[in-house]
């Protein structure tokens, strides 16, 4: 009797259990702020953290938060990555605390392996000098991190909640800042892009393999960037020249030579974040908007823009926009597309938005997030 009793308890608290299906994870910097346009470390920073949400839920719920996890803003807000079974997530920190001289920072190397039912750090890898954007193969089997200062890709094998260290492998000049890898739905082919060149390389990919297939010019400081889920097209998103505006440039990977096949000015400096819907039909982007110019200069403005556009065959069309806060970083969707989390590093929070077929609005919620804001994915998103 005993028995059955316990496993009638087990059995309802399962069925209670929330449904781990629209996991988002926030990677919290608590080392660098910015004030009047000028960024410096915090004075005695507490740990970095992750930040757990469901996104599947209205209003969206805050599952859960796990201390230190090391993160940075530094690099593209593409530094975390959940598995598809939404077990764990890997996170890169390309930067931390000079131990020397604690006003300044210096390269990282570590991933953090995240067991998010347990809310636990499992294991910390070393990759390689500025481990920042990081994606994973639709299987969940294999990741790829870009380390930024090194110029190389780090392969990681992931079997349960094991994840280990393949290969790492020299692709580019490491002062071309290689900063994320996008990776296709059937793994064979990335899209890297290099910030410090202006370039973006497509790749072939393999489990223990990364080898260049063709380098295409983009718009000045590609940061973040995403593949549609048939595998056709790659939106890539720079920041843009210092003195002009955002631009997302649309890559055909069909066929043997990849080409450039449209180019969007989003009308808004420094695209920071960008972050394409899981069904393909929708491309967020997070601009600073002249949020981090210092209060004097002509191009402040006291807040960033959430841009959202509509992809349709490899062309994409503005479907709406709204402020957000400073500094702001990277953007995640649930798994319908309907609710779209932007980051903001100044405020250190989480402003949620809803997307009825491209109308844009803000919910007025907001999740704080103790540390700034610095990356987010889900595990849905591209």
């Amino acid at each position: 009797m005993r028995k059955s009793i316990v496993t009638g308890c087990v059995a309802l608290g399962l069925a209670s259990a929330p449904a781990w299906a629209q996991i988002a994870v926030s990677s919290n910097d608590h080392k660098v702020k910015q004030e009047n346009g000028v960024t410096g470390n915090v004075d005695a920073p507490t740990p970095d953290s992750i930040t757990i949400l469901d996104l599947g839920q209205v209003p969206v719920k805050v599952v859960g938060t796990v201390a230190n996890v090391p993160g940075s803003v530094v690099g593209p807000p593409t530094s975390v990555v959940v598995t598809p079974d939404e077990s764990l997530a890997l996170v890169a920190s390309s930067t931390m605390i000079d131990p020397a001289d604690k006003t300044k920072t210096r390269p990282d190397d570590r991933v953090s392996v995240v067991d998010l039912k347990g809310q636990k750090v499992l294991d910390t890898l070393r990759t390689g000098a500025g481990a920042a954007g990081i994606s994973l193969s639709k299987d969940g089997k294999r990741a790829y991190v870009a380390n930024r200062m090194a110029g190389s890709v780090s392969i990681l094998a992931l079997d349960g909640n094991k994840v280990s260290l393949v290969k790492t492998i020299d692709l580019v000049p490491a002062n071309a800042l290689l900063s994320h890898v996008a990776v296709s739905p059937d793994g064979t082919t990335g899209v890297a892009t290099r910030n410090g060149d202006a370039k973006a390389t497509v790749v072939r990919l393999g489990p223990d393999s990364v080898a260049e297939k063709a380098t295409l010019d983009v718009a000045p400081r590609p940061y973040a960037v995403s593949i549609t889920p048939d595998g056709k097209f790659a939106v890539v998103a720079s920041l843009g020249d210092p003195k002009g505006n955002g631009v997302f440039t649309v890559i055909d990977l069909a066929g043997d030579a990849p080409k450039i096949v449209g180019t969007v000015d989003i009308g808004y400096e420094n695209l920071e974040g960008a972050m394409m819907s899981g069904d393909g039909k929708w491309v967020a982007g997070v601009a600073h908007a002249g949020s981090t110019r210092p209060k004097d200069a002509p191009q402040f403005k006291p807040h960033g823009m959430v841009v959202l556009y509509r992809l349709d065959g490899g062309k994409l069309t503005k479907a709406g926009e709204a402020p957000i806060g400073g500094w702001s970083q990277g953007a995640s969707f649930s798994k319908d597309g309907k609710t779209v989390a932007v980051q903001n590093m100044i405020q250190k929070n989480i402003q949620v938005f809803r997307n009825d077929d491209g109308k844009l609005s803000d919910t007025g919620q907001k999740i704080d997030t103790v540390g700034g804001a610095a990356a987010i994915r889900a595990s849905t998103d591209r």
